[in-house]
C-alpha cells in the first residue's frame, strides 16, 4: 500500500452473466482512480470442484492489501492475512427464483452455494449488496442486517444518448429491445405474448446474452443481434425507442440502468430491484409480474407519444449519472476500502 491507494485482488469464477461483467467494471473504474486493481478470472469449471478441495490450490496474487470477491466462495480466501470484501449479485435461496430452476438445479443452489454464502457472510470483513432488494434478501435468507447497499456501476460516458436522435416519425414501426439470456427468469418466453398483443407496428430486437446462442425467432417481429460487443451493444441501445425487460428477477438489473444512460425509457417488471432503478410515470413503466396485457398497454401509450420517451428518456439519463454512474459505484467502493486499511 502507498499513499492513499493499494491494490485489490479480485478472484472470480467465470459464470457468463452480469456477475463477470460487474467485476471487469469495477476493476477498471478503481484502476482508473490510481489504485492497483488485479482481476483473476478462474475457468467456469472450478465452480463444480468441491469448494474445500479447491480452496488448497487459491493462491492470492503477493502485495495485495484487500481480497474482494463474490459471496458464493469468498470464505475460500479467509485467513490470508487480508481483509475480505463479498458482494452478493442476488440470493439463490428467493423462493421467486425457485420457481425458474430444475429440481437438480435447487439441490445444488440450496445445499452447495446456500452454505457456502453463509460460510462466507461469516468470514468476510464486509458484506456489500448491489441493491436494497438484495439487502433484504440477507436479512431473510441469512439474518445478516450489516450489508452495505452500494449499487452496481455503468460507464455513463459510454454509455449516453445518441449524438442526433431519430426525428419522432411515429410512421415508422417504434423499435423495442430486449438484453438478456433467453432464459424463463430473465422472461423471454413473455416477448413473443406481448408482441402478439401489440399487433403491427413494432419490431424487437434482443440478444442471445452471455450463455445461450442464436435460435429461432419465436415471433415473425422479433430480431435475433446475437452476443454482441460492447460497441455494437451501445448501437443496440442508441437505435431503439424502449427497452422492454420482463424478467422474473433481478439483483439490480443491467440493461435496465445501460438503457437509462442512453437516455430510453424503460418497460420492465414491478418486482425485485427493478423499482429502485425506473421510477414509475417518469423513467418509464412499471408492470405486474407475467402481465402480458400491461406490458403491452405501457408500451403502446409510450408508442402514440413521442415527447413522452423524449421525457422519460431524459429523466433516466440524469437519474443514472446520479445514482447509477460507475463514477459512484467506484467511490462508494473506494470508501469502503479506506475503512479496512
Amino acid at each position: 500500500m502507498t499513499g492513499s491507494t493499494a491494490s485489490i485482488y479480485y478472484p472470480v469464477i467465470r459464470s457468463g452473466s452480469g456477475a463477470d461483467v460487474y467485476f471487469e467494471r469495477l476493476a477498471r473504474g478503481v484502476s482508473a482512480c490510481g489504485w492497483e486493481a488485479n482481476l483473476h478470472f478462474l475457468p467456469h469449471v472450478a465452480e463444480i470442484v468441491p469448494y474445500t478441495l479447491l480452496r488448497r490450490f487459491l493462491q492470492v496474487k503477493r502485495g495485495s492489501d484487500i481480497i474482494h470477491t463474490k459471496a458464493e466462495y469468498g470464505w475460500m480466501y479467509a485467513g490470508r492475512g487480508k481483509p475480505l470484501v463479498v458482494t452478493l449479485g442476488h440470493s439463490h435461496l428467493d423462493p421467486q427464483y425457485d420457481k425458474y430452476k430444475s429440481r437438480v438445479k435447487r439441490l445444488y443452489h440450496r445445499h452447495k452455494w446456500g452454505r457456502s454464502i453463509a460460510r462466507s457472510f461469516r468470514a468476510a470483513d464486509r458484506i456489500v449488496a448491489v441493491s436494497r432488494f438484495v439487502a433484504r434478501q440477507i436479512r431473510e435468507h441469512y439474518g445478516r442486517e450489516d450489508a452495505r447497499v452500494i449499487y452496481n456501476g455503468v460507464d455513463v460516458d459510454f454509455f449516453r444518448p445518441a449524438s442526433t436522435e431519430r426525428p419522432p416519425i411515429t410512421r415508422r414501426p417504434i423499435r423495442l429491445l430486449f438484453i438478456g439470456n433467453l432464459t424463463r427468469r430473465k422472461g423471454f418466453p413473455l416477448l413473443a405474448p406481448i408482441l402478439e398483443r401489440l399487433g403491427q407496428g413494432y419490431v424487437l430486437e434482443y440478444t442471445t446474452g452471455l450463455r445461450t446462442r442464436g435460435a429461432t425467432p419465436p415471433h415473425p417481429a422479433m430480431v435475433p443481434l446475437g452476443r454482441l460487443s460492447r460497441e455494437e451493444l451501445l448501437e443496440a441501445y442508441q437505435r431503439c425507442d424502449i427497452l422492454l425487460f420482463p424478467t422474473r428477477l433481478e439483483g439490480f438489473g443491467y440493461p435496465a440502468a445501460e438503457a437509462m444512460a442512453c437516455g430510453k425509457p424503460v418497460v420492465c417488471t414491478d418486482y425485485s430491484s427493478l423499482p429502485e432503478l425506473v421510477t414509475q410515470g417518469q423513467g418509464g413503466f412499471l408492470c405486474p409480474l407475467d402481465d402480458v396485457n400491461a406490458f403491452a398497454q405501457a408500451i403502446h401509450r409510450l408508442a402514440a407519444d413521442p415527447n413522452l420517451r423524449a421525457r422519460m428518456g431524459a429523466y433516466n439519463r440524469a437519474r443514472a449519472e446520479a445514482e447509477f454512474s460507475l463514477q459512484v459505484c467506484v467511490q462508494n467502493y473506494l470508501s469502503l476500502y479506506r475503512e479496512l486499511l
